[in-house]
């Protein structure tokens, strides 16, 4: 990542970051100079360089009939995104009330990769109640990036903290490896015919949520999804394999 796509990571647009940075280098400059450093028509470098001076980030001065530009310092950029935060945190509770206008809108979070996986799996763990799962374990063993964590931080974790977790799985020899360890790891483990149920994904069903992973690596990613009633159906479903199989 380039120093203009860092910069656009804290809420400047490409052109915008473009324009700074070239006004940084180049000093005390003119409209031209900015233009032609950041390779930018000139008719959008006016258009855009009002809006870095309506945030501080350039100054005009004017030298007789000319206008020329200044970029302010790079610490002013710490202070023009603790004003945001700062616009953010007295938004928040006008946001907040939005969001709960309509009590039947499902709320719906993605996360991509390792990592987001990861955020997925803690969550389970916030309300600290029982967790029903489908899970596919032979799946989720190739995902070398995962597996190590899993193992060692996650169900630790989850072990310490008492949260039971039912897990129906294909039946496989990693399965049954892994239920060898039910006891030591909190959970009761049945499982389904691997040939009849060959899912590939695990969906964690826990409070009102349901969280769905998959971890192919060209589809590594995790969905959350907030709604008692869609909760409640996969619960259900969950209740009927697991009165049918041992």
């Amino acid at each position: 990542m380039n120093l203009d796509e860092k910069l656009q990571t804290l809420g400047l647009n490409e052109k915008e970051a473009k324009i700074y940075l070239a006004s940084l280098e180049l000093g005390l400059t003119t409209i031209q100079n900015i233009a032609k450093k950041a390779d930018i028509k000139r008719s959008t470098v006016y258009e855009i360089i009002e809006n870095l001076i309506t945030q501080n980030l350039i100054t005009v001065i004017p030298k007789g009939k000319k206008r020329y530009f200044l970029a302010a310092e790079p610490s002013k950029l710490q202070e023009l995104i603790a004003q945001k935060q700062e616009n953010l945190k007295k938004m928040l509770p006008e946001l907040e009330a939005l969001s709960k206008v309509s009590p039947i809108k499902p709320k719906i979070r993605f996360y991509e990769g390792v990592e987001g996986i990861k955020s997925v799996y803690n969550d389970t763990l916030k309300d600290n109640e029982e967790i029903l799962a489908f899970v596919s374990i032979a799946t989720a063993y190739k995902s070398k990036g995962l597996i190590d964590w899993l193992l060692k931080q996650y169900v630790t974790r989850r072990s310490e903290k008492k949260i039971f977790a039912k897990v129906i799985a294909p039946d496989s020899n990693l399965a049954k490896n892994y239920k060898q360890r039910d006891q030591k790891e909190y959970r009761e483990t049945r499982f389904i015919s691997e040939k009849e149920y060959p899912f590939s994904i695990e969906i964690n069903i826990y409070n009102n949520k349901v969280a769905l992973m998959s971890f192919k690596k060209e589809e590594l990613m995790g969905v959350i999804i907030e709604s008692k009633e869609i909760a409640n159906t996969f619960r259900t479903m969950h209740k009927f394999f697991w009165n049918h199989v041992k």
